[in-house]
């Protein structure tokens, strides 16, 4: 790395080295996958984009990626190794000299770790997977902006899907692929407490009125919903109740959603509605820390309705569940359609690569028709761009149409919250006060304004 680089970089993150020395993090040797396999020959011309460097000497462009698809080249190159096999042939085969080398860092937690100890150190990859944590690093400067890359496809791309990467109005990072959620229905439970599956509930006050009608039938043998607590993933049940919120006109965060907004007013009713839903859960099952075995029970017929990812209408097939069904989330009266991108896997360009050049078009190279129709059929997961969804529409089936058709028409589609200080600290905040709302009776407002009063007092540590 050049000298002046590494310095810059130094000064960037030396706000950081305090954290890293307490928390004594390091990264962990890394997955590698160097192997070069023969697929069918893309017709596709390469974007047009601008790198430092032609092929003349041998590049190694390092990616952090996500387990998923450096473990599957491996063990399952057949199947769902395909995907990570095609991104490094493919990108390989058109550009001779380059050699794209899949490294895993972890996730979440430990991957934010991991990518904050290479940046201090010098040690950062060309690019870097991720979901929810790009803007602090853009913020910082640690990230190359795609604007002028991604100009001519920009249209064709889900805002949603790169928000979480985006700072400033520029763009950072975009979606290799993504999810949503819906909203779920096992038409057994449905029709065995004598209503009509055909006609999901439309609204918050539907919902609840089945969801009441479904548990006193059920007497025990089943019940009217599957409502995810504050225990285990933390932020796994502040997503769905994400999707109320946003239905609401509710939010977590102000100043362009970089400070805690616990006690939003509005966010009163839907406090109040989950607490209301929760009396329709299984005994014990909101505060189960395996979110499996939390969303599998409607599936095995213990409950009727939840919110539900993209990913589900497989999932459920695998289950067992025979008849299980797909609309729109059940919006509040006054209240407007909204969902939240979910599972929406971000790659991004760090101003360390020896490569900025060649990284932002491997990143944009995942946007490209080939590799996003590979999405679906390959990984069971939906594509990121609107050419993409389009084409795959009429392919699949009533279930996975309904996602897209979300994708696609939803124009309320958020991401949670990227908080730049402490986040586990304020996510275990708004955790104790879902734990709260949910196990007394205590005024919801009073409730919130304790955890905004103790939110703000990690913000001013």
């Amino acid at each position: 790395m050049r000298a002046d680089r590494y310095w810059t970089v130094v000064v960037i993150w030396a706000v950081m080295a305090a954290f890293l020395l307490v928390t004594g993090c390091a990264a962990p040797a890394p997955q590698t996958v160097e192997k070069t396999l023969n697929t069918e020959e893309n017709a596709q011309e390469t974007a047009d984009v601008d790198t430092e460097e032609e092929a003349a000497e041998p590049i190694e462009l390092v990616v952090w990626s996500e387990l998923f698809v450096v473990d599957k080249m491996q063990s399952d190159p057949t199947g769902a190794g395909r995907y990570g096999l095609y991104l490094k042939e493919q990108f390989e085969k058109e550009h001779p000299g380059v050699t794209v080398k899949f490294e895993y860092h972890g996730w979440d937690k430990e991957l934010r770790r991991n990518l904050t100890t290479a940046l201090q150190t010098g040690t950062a990859p060309d690019i870097v997977v991720g979901e929810n944590f790009f803007q602090q690093y853009a913020e910082q400067g640690a990230l190359v902006p795609l604007d002028d890359v991604i100009d001519d496809i920009r249209d064709d791309l889900i805002p949603a899907t790169y928000r979480a990467a985006q700072y400033q109005g520029s763009v950072y990072g975009i979606s290799a692929f993504t999810g949503i959620f819906g909203f779920e229905r096992n038409c057994d439970v449905v029709t065995a407490a004598g209503l009509d599956c055909d006609n999901p509930p439309e609204t918050w006050d539907e919902l609840l009125e089945h969801a009441r009608l479904i548990t006193e039938e059920g007497d025990g043998r089943y019940y009217g919903y599957t409502l995810q607590g504050p225990q285990g993933f933390e932020v796994g049940g502040v997503f769905r109740i994400a999707v109320y919120l946003a239905q609401a006109g509710a939010s977590m965060c102000k100043d362009d959603c970089t400070y805690p907004y616990f006690n939003d007013p509005k966010a009163v009713a839907v406090m109040e509605f989950i607490r209301e839903l929760n009396k329709y859960t299984p005994p014990g099952l909101t505060f189960n820390p395996d979110e499996g075995q939390v969303y599998t029970q409607l599936f095995h017929g213990l409950a009727a309705y939840q919110i539900a990812g993209s990913w589900h209408p497989g999932w459920a097939k695998e289950a067992g569940c025979e008849d299980c069904r797909y609309s729109p989330v059940p919006i509040p009266a006054g209240g407007e359609p909204a969902s939240m991108v979910v599972g929406n896997v971000i790659y991004a360009v760090l101003q360390q690569s020896e490569h900025p050049g060649l990284a932002a078009e491997w990143v944009k190279f995942l946007a490209r028709d080939d590799v996003q129709d590979l999405v679906y059929p390959v990984l069971g997961r939906l594509p990121s761009t609107r050419s993409a969804l389009t084409r795959l529409r009429p392919k699949v089936d009533p279930a996975n149409r309904a996602f897209i058709d979300e994708l696609l028409n939803n124009q309320e589609l958020g991401v949670l919250p990227q908080w730049r200080k402490d986040p586990q600290k304020l996510w275990r905040i708004y955790n104790d006060m879902l734990t709260e709302i949910l196990t007394s009776q205590r005024p919801v407002q009073q409730i919130m304004d304790e955890a905004q009063a103790a939110a703000d007092e990690v913000m001013q540590q």
